[in-house]
Parts: C-alpha cells; sequence; structure tokens
C-alpha cells in the first residue's frame, strides 16, 4: 500500500520542487518568512507525502496553510481569534475557492457521516484520485506560502 524506497524518495523530490517554484511560471516571493509553527507542520507534510499517505497529506495541508495565515497575523501586529473557523480565516485572507475546496475535501476526510465519505477501500480502489488530491493539496500550500501559480485541477 505505501511504496518505499525509490518512490518515496521521488515524491520527497517532487515535493521540493513544487515548494521551492521549480516547474511554475511565477513565484511571488521565494523570501517569504514561514513560522516555526509553519515550518514543523512542513516537515509533517513533507513526511506523509513521501509515505504515500495521501488522505493525511490533504488534512495536513489544510493545517500548514491555516498556520501560516494565523502566523502572518500575529506578525503583523493582528489580532485573531485562535478558534475561527478556518473557511473563515481563508475567506478573510482572500484565498481562491481552490482552498476551500481543499478546507471541505480535509472535511469530509476527518468528519464522520453515513455515507461514510472516507473507506478503507479507498486506498485501495481510489489511490490513483486520493494520490492527485494529495499533489492537488501540496501545489495549494506552496502558493499560499510562497504565492505564485495556482493549479486548475488536480493531477492525473
Amino acid at each position: 500500500m505505501k511504496p518505499a524506497g525509490d518512490d518515496a524518495e521521488a515524491r520527497t523530490r517532487w515535493f521540493a520542487d513544487v515548494m521551492a517554484g521549480r516547474g511554475t511560471e511565477r513565484r511571488n516571493d521565494l523570501g517569504v518568512a514561514v513560522g516555526d509553527h509553519t515550518q514543523a507542520l512542513l516537515v509533517e507534510l513533507e513526511t506523509v507525502f513521501g509515505a504515500g499517505a495521501w488522505v493525511a497529506t490533504v488534512i495536513l495541508a489544510v493545517a500548514v496553510i491555516e498556520a501560516h495565515l494565523r502566523e502572518q497575523a500575529i506578525a503583523s501586529g493582528r489580532v485573531i481569534d485562535p478558534y475561527l473557523n478556518a473557511g473563515t480565516l481563508f475567506a478573510d485572507a482572500g484565498l481562491d475557492e481552490r482552498f476551500d475546496v481543499l478546507r471541505r475535501s480535509r472535511n469530509r476526510a476527518l468528519h464522520v457521516s453515513d455515507p461514510p465519505t472516507l473507506t478503507v477501500d479507498m486506498h485501495w480502489f481510489e489511490a490513483e484520485r486520493l494520490e492527485a488530491e494529495a499533489r492537488f493539496a501540496i501545489h495549494l500550500v506552496a502558493a499560499a506560502l510562497y504565492g505564485g501559480d495556482l493549479p486548475d485541477e488536480e493531477e492525473a
């Protein structure tokens, strides 16, 4: 289910390339300061993505973006409610609707529903879709943290 070795190394290189803006048209600001909390979550994000943990990648991607927005607000002296909903936080930051799509995807993974939106079978029979969603999430994290082009859709 979770390939190791060359696959994990290739995913880790891909992650680094996306974060560095390689292969994109433009990057707004390579000198963006990323706070300690966001950096720590980025390490976790890279780890789960490299391991092929697609659902965890989406969940952590939203956490990284949320942490970054909160750290930016604190650094600029703005008072921000620590319990402010991520959807409101994203909207207040002027993030594109694709970020809300990511947030809703995270919510579907975290919150139990009937019928379930997350099942064990998905890891086996929908792995390609889950991986595409995870890669899309990584692109959105890079755009939220460093600026630049947003992906139009999930990778095939």
